[in-house]
């Protein structure tokens, strides 16, 4: 992989998005999926403003119709989740710790089109799903989406700073960024 998330010093905790945070914050920038820093969707039209944000977040991270890895991780053994989208195939990639801290991850290549991952974004927020990252082959840009937000990552320091302004409203007003 050339992405430099796969180099050392980055590959002791991609693409784990809390370990990366921690590892790495400079490369860090995160937003709330929903208004007042609300967690989790209680109706359609919450479920839309989630799916407007990580779609906005998303694709100016990773670009509009960008080639992108799909990486799913798994905690302490566990194995991917083969039903999440099945049409594609998942190959193993590596571990990041060790022993019982460990997380295994696979990918898959796909093209980053939010409303092609609409149901899978929507399980990520609702807590059924998680542990995916986006890693864009355009921009080499991370997009980790959670339930209560998404993680973003690039080494590109002029390019969180404007997305920090951009996406300003959806941001956390804690100093941290939590």
């Amino acid at each position: 992989m050339s992405s430099p998330w796969f180099q050392h010093p980055f590959s002791k905790s991609f693409p784990v998005a809390h370990l990366m945070r921690d590892a790495f914050p400079e490369t860090w920038l995160r937003i709330h999926s929903l208004p007042d820093s609300k967690r989790y969707p209680e109706n359609e039209a919450e479920k839309n403003i989630i799916l407007d944000r990580y779609s906005a977040f998303g694709t100016a991270l990773l670009a509009e119709r960008a080639r992108c890895l799909v990486i799913q991780s798994c905690y302490n053994g566990f194995g991917p989740n083969m039903e999440l989208m099945p049409e594609l195939r998942w190959s193993p990639i590596h571990r990041v710790g060790e022993g019982e801290d460990a997380w295994d991850s696979w990918m898959t290549h796909s093209i980053w089109e939010p409303s092609n991952f609409a149901a899978l974004l929507l399980k990520i927020a609702e807590c059924s799903e998680g542990s995916i990252a986006f890693v864009s082959e355009v921009t080499d840009c991370v997009f980790a989406p959670y339930d209560g937000g998404a993680d973003g990552f690039s080494c590109n320091k002029t390019l969180l700073s404007l997305l920090s302004e951009k996406f300003a409203p959806w941001r956390s007003s804690i100093l941290s960024g939590l």
